[in-house]
């Protein structure tokens, strides 16, 4: 077995090896004078499983993956399994608007020609698995952010709004604590409320958990209302850690401590996701 890894996907490749006692396939690349982008897979991939490894983040990352895809798969190997820890342009995954494209549908198709199976992390939402015609993993990241924070004494877990509340429940009865919400309403088209639930935050530490952030506005505005209610320590914790506009930044700010996994490399990606890939890989994920 070989894992192909992006350029976005070097350290969980290597980790995700290291558990499946494989090896990570080295990829030359390089961009021609007028900036379009060349690669070469350097071991002999015919008969073998692969793994092809990267975040579609960015346009950029996306030509990548899809030229890696095809590199593989002129290597006539056995299997591609294509694993996407971070997947972009998931956002757009239906039609709101006449003329709109459905992104996640169009990357889906892409990935199809090629792969065998598909696994992603954590999906902005579930409905892009109806667009593949092969096996889509969606995984679900909750043991490895639980046992980061055994130790450190949380009395509440909060999502910053209810479409995250499932998540925080699932954490937080693992943890044996209670879990809330904070509810949002929308004002106008400028202004959102957020409220926090009616419980005692003097001097409790707080782990805030989410998705994803990216602009790192809603965490913020949730730091200062617990803040503003005498909470003492608060995490802030997200499966991915896009950060878009330097968000980290601010975000550091305001709480105790930011925390992140490796499905987007930051300084930050102080959990791993490489154990729960392997499951999934030894067949203990149902598709």
């Amino acid at each position: 077995m070989y894992i192909v890894p992006s350029s976005t996907a070097y350290n969980i490749s290597r980790r995700l090896a290291n558990i499946l006692s494989c090896n990570v396939s080295n990829v030359i690349r390089k961009r021609f004078p007028d900036n379009e982008m060349y690669l070469k897979i350097i071991e002999d991939l015919k008969g073998q499983d692969v793994i092809v490894i990267g975040n579609t983040r960015s346009d950029s990352d996306i030509i990548e993956y899809l030229l890696l895809l095809d590199a593989v798969k002129e290597e006539e190997p056995q299997s591609i399994t294509a694993v996407i820890p971070f997947f972009g342009y998931a956002r757009q995954h239906m039609r709101y608007n006449n003329g709109e494209p459905v992104s996640s549908k169009v990357f889906t198709e892409a990935i199809n020609i090629y792969a065998d199976k598909i696994i992603s992390v954590e999906l902005h939402d579930e409905q892009t698995l109806t667009y593949s015609k092969v096996p889509f993993i969606n995984l679900k990241i909750i043991d490895p952010v639980y046992k980061y924070f055994l130790n450190k004494n949380i009395d509440y877990v909060i999502s910053p709004d209810d479409g995250g509340y499932e998540r925080a429940k699932t954490i937080a009865s693992k943890l044996d604590l209670p879990a809330y919400y904070i509810n949002k309403k929308r004002i106008d088209s400028k202004t959102v409320k957020m409220e926090l639930p009616e419980v005692d935050y003097s001097n409790k530490n707080i782990l805030l958990t989410d998705d994803i952030i990216s602009t790192g506005g809603t965490i913020v505005r949730a730091t200062k209302l617990l803040k503003e209610n005498n909470a003492n320590k608060i995490y802030a914790c997200a499966i991915h850690g896009v950060f878009a506009l330097n968000s980290n930044e601010k975000i550091e700010k305001y709480v105790d401590e930011l925390i992140v996994t490796d499905t987007i490399e930051t300084k930050y990606s102080n959990i791993t996701i490489s154990n729960e890939l392997a499951q999934a890989f030894r067949n203990k994920v149902k598709i």
